[in-house]
């Protein structure tokens, strides 16, 4: 019952009645807050977060694609604008010049450039830069297209390690680094007209160009380097020779004039020819860079070829001026070897002074006929057994004019049986006689006016005159005729007289002066006394011509003394 009670006593929950009304909460339970509902994110805040991310993947795009920064050094700022001077290969921009200026001892510019990324990769050690301008030059013009596009930088890839600082080229390469071909080095002792750009021929076609030279502190020559294009490389082996040709080539030797040019642009910047002998004697094909000897010329590259030289020395009697080394030495009018040097030597030990002559035999020139003996090849001591046997037969050596206008001698050789060695050749490995040139006749003549100026010319005179007194005495007898001619006899020795005088000439003129006025007056006596004889009808006559003999002394003494040097040329 008490259970009942108590749950009488408890309100019911679940009736109407026990719930109060709704505007009046219940007092045991806290009010209830009310909370704002929750905001969703807009969509218009995904715009800046996406252009945030655009623009950063943008930026990591164009580190990525950017290249690197490098260093070039001109020596000079023309055409050089930063921002805008661009770096080109083949005309394909590579990157640009950002900045310039000037080295802290202000002798150098300094550029920096960016470079795209594709040509980070060959930015090497052998890469080369080079400012494109419009230049004008001996060999041509170049760089035209920067009239109107502006100046540029070229780059010019090349191989070797990694690389950002560069040293800019003053001039354009002659040679670009893709033409394909092979370089060589060619020693000289001058350069001579030789300038980067010459050419380079082979029997009379361009093969090649000069790249550039330098000249070596070690031994001070000088070294040139040259280009040769394919397919023309090959053509370069170890036995080929190279010499200057410069153009336009004079020479004047004991030889003969010379006159030999290659093409115009030779002419102004010289040229180096480029030979080849046949093989065997050219040997394996030259190796890259190989060096080679520049000669001065054909002649000078010939004579340097490997051969037989057979040499002996000769002495010849009296001056050899005229004579130089390289001079040819003619067998018979052909070339049979050249003189290797001309000396003045004093022999202390007999006190005399001698100019001993070095020839050099070459029996490779008379291959055709001297070249093997029994099926072998010539040595030196065959060739000098064949000099010797030429020698019994009357082979002699003399100094020969080889060009009249320059006056150069060369040395001949010919056959002279039973004509012995001059005197004074015992120094002569070769025997030799005295030249007979025009130089030797006028020494010869020399010798002969010191003769004749050593003889009374007075003694001479006066029996011109007794001659002349016998005529005009002895008209009609036997001894008139012996008496013309002693006349005659002494006639001829005044007219060897006039064809030998030299040195003696002011005194000969003044000789024959008086030989014709003696002779006048003789005549004159000889006339008075014959002229009215009936019997020598033939005697006026002869009068006559020895007074024109006489007149034509005179007349011969006024044009010598004129005119000396009819002695030598003749008269005009």
């Amino acid at each position: 019952m008490a259970d009942e009670t108590r749950d009488n006593d408890r309100p019911d929950t679940h009736s109407p009645e026990s719930h109060p009304p709704a505007d009046h909460p219940p007092a045991n339970h806290p009010p209830e807050v009310a909370t704002p509902p929750r905001r969703r994110l807009s969509p218009l805040w995904l715009l800046p977060l996406v252009a945030v991310l655009i623009a950063g993947w943008l930026g990591w795009r164009w580190l990525e694609e950017r290249g690197p920064q490098i260093v070039i050094t001109f020596q000079s700022g023309d055409g050089l604008e930063a921002g805008r001077t661009r770096i080109k290969h083949k005309n394909v921009d590579l990157g640009v010049i950002e900045s310039v200026r000037l080295s802290d001892d202000l002798s150098q510019v300094i550029a920096t450039a960016r470079m795209d990324r594709t040509a980070a990769r060959h930015l090497k050690d052998g890469t080369r830069f080079w400012v494109v301008a419009p230049r004008l030059g001996l060999g041509g013009v170049s760089g035209l297209s920067t009239v109107v596009s502006g100046t540029y930088v070229e780059m010019e890839p090349g191989g070797g390690d990694d690389r950002r600082e560069f040293d800019a080229l003053d001039e354009p390469p002659v040679v670009r680094a893709d033409v394909p071909g092979r370089s060589f080095n060619l020693k000289t002792e001058q350069l001579g007209s030789l300038a980067q750009g010459s050419p380079v021929y082979f029997r009379g076609v361009q093969v090649g160009e000069v790249m550039g030279y330098n000249l070596s502190p070690q031994d001070r020559s000088v070294s040139v380097a040259i280009f040769v294009r394919a397919p023309y490389e090959g053509l370069v082996h170890e036995g080929s020779r190279f010499w200057r040709s410069s153009g336009i080539q004079f020479s004047a030797g004991a030889d003969g004039i010379k006159f030999q040019t290659e093409s115009l642009k030779s002419l102004a910047l010289g040229g180096v020819v480029l030979e080849t002998p046949p093989d065997p004697e050219a040997g394996a094909q030259a190796l890259d860079w190989a060096s080679f000897t520049l000669y001065e010329d054909q002649a000078s590259a010939a004579a340097a070829r490997d051969r037989l030289r057979v040499r002996y020395r000769l002495e010849f009697p009296g001056s050899v001026q005229g004579l130089q080394a390289g001079a040819p030495v003619l067998m018979r009018g052909l070339t049979v070897g050249h003189v290797a040097a001309v000396r003045l030597v004093y022999d202390e030990a007999k006190e005399e002074l001698h100019i001993p002559v070095d020839i050099d035999f070459e029996p490779d020139l008379v291959a055709r006929t001297y070249a093997v003996i029994d099926g072998k090849p010539m040595d030196e001591a065959a060739v000098r057994k064949l000099i010797a046997m030429q020698v019994q037969k009357g082979l002699r050596a003399r100094l020969a004019s080889g060009n009249l206008i320059t006056g150069q001698k060369l040395v001949s050789f010919d056959y002279a049986p039973g004509l012995p060695p001059s005197p004074g050749s015992e120094r002569s490995e070769l025997p030799t006689v005295a030249s007979s040139d025009l130089d030797s006749i006028m020494a010869s003549a020399g010798v002969v006016m010191e003769k004749i100026s050593a003889l009374p010319l007075d003694a001479l005179i006066a029996d011109l005159r007794g001659t002349l007194q016998s005529v005009g005495g002895l008209a009609g007898s036997p001894d008139l005729a012996r008496s013309l001619a002693a006349l005659a006899k002494a006639l001829g020795s005044a007219d060897a007289l006039m064809r030998d005088a030299d040195r003696q000439l002011p005194q000969l003129v003044k000789s024959l002066r008086g030989v014709a006025t003696a002779a006048e007056g003789t005549l004159k006596n000889a006339n008075g006394l014959l002229g009215g004889g009936s019997g020598q009808a033939d005697l006026p006559g002869v009068m006559r011509q020895l007074n024109d003999a006489a007149r034509s002394f005179r007349v011969l003494a006024d044009y010598l003394e004129r005119h000396p040097e009819a002695l030598l040329r003749g008269k005009k």
